[in-house]
């Protein structure tokens, strides 16, 4: 009984570090985040968060997934009946993460190169759960026999990641930034206007 008790107070602890730490890696990205940083606002020690999680880069891999695990929520909580909206609803979510935007300008944190280390955690069943949530969608657009849909899935996600490394590397306007996703998967990049105005 002991033990077990033992065992949940470790967890809830180390619950509560993580969230802690989530806060500092919104606020400071990877690069700047700190452990002596994180000890002194939770009042421990430096050692008893590296007992915890291992090491820095542990940490962050646990950050990664508590932020995907509040992603897939978001998608599942609001999934409509509508595949076309849910793939709007997946970007708005996505790109959130990355674009701070309120009513009448983009902010973008760009404090955190790391991003696309999540593709560290590929394995992990909250990545699966998040693929299975774009190969619904994609089942209903694309009823076709022979299409592979987790492999439009892959597509559609490395896609969208396009458009924040290209943000990363170079700003730009992002309101019309959901609907210009969904136009150039489906339509092509030689269908969108920044192409037709290339010639000119």
């Amino acid at each position: 009984m002991k033990s077990a008790i033992m065992g949940e107070v470790s967890r809830l602890k180390k619950e509560l570090y993580l969230t802690a730490a989530a806060k500092y890696f919104d606020e400071t990205g990877y690069k700047e985040f700190k452990i002596t940083d994180l000890a002194k606002e939770l009042e421990t020690s430096v050692g008893t968060i590296y007992n915890m999680f291992g090491s820095k880069e542990e940490l962050y891999v646990e950050y990664l997934i508590l932020k995907l695990e509040r992603f897939l929520k978001n998608l599942n909580d609001h999934e409509s009946s509508d595949p076309r909206e849910n793939l709007k609803l997946y970007l708005k979510y996505k790109y959130e993460i990355f674009l701070r935007i309120d009513q009448h300008r983009n902010q973008p944190i760009t404090n955190d190169p790391y991003f696309f280390h999540k593709l560290d955690i590929s394995n992990h069943t909250v990545v699966t759960d998040i693929y299975d949530f774009l190969v619904r969608q994609f089942k209903v657009l694309l009823p076709l026999e022979h299409t592979n849909h987790m492999h439009v899935a892959i597509l559609f996600k490395k896609f969208s990641d396009g458009f924040i490394e290209s943000y990363l590397y170079h700003e730009f306007e992002t309101s019309g930034i959901i609907e210009e996703t969904i136009h150039w998967f489906f339509n092509g990049v030689g269908h969108s206007p920044i192409a037709n105005n290339a010639g000119n």
